[in-house]
């Protein structure tokens, strides 16, 4: 029986109980009466009453007080079911009851399932995506490498002048895999320490790095125009090997897209609680269609022009990976026949910004 009673739903058992304990009580009231003397037909009519109002009250109430239960019950159907937008509403979710705090923390769990759903679709997307873009950019110098194979194997290369020009082709390409290569090892690398927020970062000087990345610049390309505003003692916490590569890529770009003789500008200030690092060139600029992707992976504004120059269409992407692992935001402006401009913002060190105060 007991075993029966509790297959039994819970609105049921409740009103069972409530109803069975004034029953009870009804019944001692009415063998108090009994024994005072009172009229047995009034007591039993009384008693009836009673128990009908007991029962009408009850059920009320039971089905007011387990009606978020049932909303909840729906709700983690709902949910088995693939439905995770639904949610308990408000006027349920009330802190000050057990079955409030339930219908709260119910609500959090989907809210944090859905988030974690979310994120892996993105993540899968992009994913997708990037193995697609890299396929694709390693088709083609591996199509060159055959070729040239194939030309060598059916003797179709004449003299040694040939073969030597062939070679040199093969060595460009396979130069370009590598630096292809090593450049999604790093974007890998990059999406791994944001994610899992495991970057190793300590209080770097900033200006000491933008000071010495511009003379690495100077000294690639000793003829271009390169103005330094350096603000000393701007620091950031970071890390040196990638901030530095985050210069270079900048001014790699700058080299890469740029006429020799363009001028270039890099500026580095602290403004409040922001450290704002500023790359900018008077090269041709880029499409105002194409600012809106030049940080997404192997975009090229200009494609023939970067696979002419050995590009990969990641460069800024990088700069991109760096600044979220460094909680910094990347900025581009561009004038098309005037040239752009890259703002890099990083969070103030604490205690340079104490100092400021």
């Amino acid at each position: 029986m007991r075993s029966r009673f509790r297959r039994w739903p819970l609105r049921a058992r409740v009103g069972v109980i409530v109803t069975a304990l004034c029953a009870g009580a009804i019944a001692v009231v009415a063998l108090t009466w009994l024994a005072s003397g009172a009229d047995p037909v009034a007591i039993v009519t009384a008693e009836l009453v009673g128990l009908c109002v007991v029962a009408l009250v009850t059920t009320a109430l039971v089905r007011r007080e387990l009606r978020p239960l049932e909303q909840a019950a729906a709700m983690a159907d709902s949910i088995a079911a693939g439905d995770l937008a639904r949610r308990l509403p408000e006027a349920v979710t009330d802190p000050t009851t057990e079955v409030g705090r339930l219908a709260e923390a119910l609500n959090r769990m989907v809210d944090q399932i859905q988030a974690a759903l979310t994120a892996r679709e993105r993540s899968e997307s992009r994913m997708r995506q990037f193995v697609a873009d890299a396929s694709h950019e390693l088709r083609t110098p591996l199509q060159s490498l055959r070729g040239y194979a194939e030309l060598h194997q059916r003797g179709a290369l004449p003299d040694m002048a040939a073969v030597d020009e062939a070679m040199a082709r093969v060595l460009s390409e396979v130069h370009r895999m590598t630096r292809l290569v090593e450049a999604l090892l790093m974007l890998a690398r990059f999406d791994e320490e944001y994610e899992e927020d495991t970057a190793d970062l300590e209080p770097v000087d900033l200006s000491r790095i933008v000071d010495e990345s511009c003379r690495d610049a100077l000294a690639a390309e000793p003829g271009r125009p390169l103005e330094k505003h350096i603000e000393p003692g701007a620091s950031v916490l970071g890390d040196e090997a990638q901030l530095r590569g985050l210069l270079a890529n900048l001014l790699g770009n700058v080299r890469m897209h740029t006429p020799a003789t363009a001028r270039c500008v890099v500026a580095l200030s602290t403004s409040g609680d922001e450290v704002t690092l500023l790359v900018q060139d008077e090269g041709p600029g880029v499409p105002s269609d194409a600012v809106a992707h030049v940080f997404d992976r192997f975009y090229r504004a200009d494609k023939s022009r970067s696979r002419a120059s050995g590009g990969s269409g990641l460069g800024l992407s990088i700069v991109a990976a760096i600044a979220e692992v460094h909680h910094a935001r990347v900025e581009l402006d561009s004038t098309p026949g005037k040239g752009t401009r890259v703002y890099v913002v990083f969070p103030v060190l604490r205690e340079q910004a104490s100092a400021h105060a």
